[in-house]
């Protein structure tokens, strides 16, 4: 009975983890979305979103659940919301192997979520970047190997308002657009 519990205890784990690493549209949607700021407030507004986006072991082949994920992010990027901006698309990769080598997949990587959201799901080229950092920008530095440091990281290029600047020009305040107004 007490292993039926830690077994169930722990497929419910899996699932909600994977459910977390795996947003949907809406989610990469307000993530992404243009905000408004208060620049007394400090600090430079960045939207972004990483994603898991997984390839073969050591190339820049989509794997099958890549693709899911790519899809759902096309959806998101050619909702009106997100219309009106640009996008870069960074490859990263774990500390494994040489630094050279990791640079170089990463920069492929990143190419290949492009060339993919292109040319088999529609998204307009011109708002699209790749960029590769290599293991320059660990998510989690303290484990350098760790799979979460291999990803895809999304950010939108457009510059962020200031709010004073929105409401003169009357334009949508960030809670109007997250919230799809």
């Amino acid at each position: 009975m007490r292993r039926i519990a830690l077994l169930t205890a722990a497929i419910l784990l899996a699932a909600s983890q994977a459910e977390a690493t795996d947003p949907d549209a809406n989610e990469i949607i307000r993530s992404l979305a243009p905000i408004t700021y208060l620049p007394e407030h400090g600090g430079k507004p960045r939207r972004a979103i990483d994603l898991e986006v997984q390839f073969e072991s050591g190339s820049a082949k989509l794997t099958k659940s890549a693709r899911s994920l790519l899809a759902r992010l096309a959806t998101a990027l050619k909702d009106e919301r997100l219309a009106a901006s640009r996008f870069e698309v960074t490859g990263h990769t774990d500390a494994s192997g040489k630094r050279a080598y990791n640079q170089k997949l990463s920069e492929r990587r990143a190419r290949a979520v492009v060339a993919y959201l292109v040319s088999a799901l529609g998204v307009d080229r011109s708002r699209l970047s790749a960029i590769g950092k290599g293991e320059d920008a660990l998510k989690d530095p303290l484990n350098a190997n760790s799979s979460a440091n291999r990803r895809v990281e999304i950010v939108n290029l457009t510059p962020v308002k200031p709010a004073a600047e929105m409401r003169k020009n009357g334009e949508k305040k960030a809670n109007d657009i997250l919230m799809g107004k």
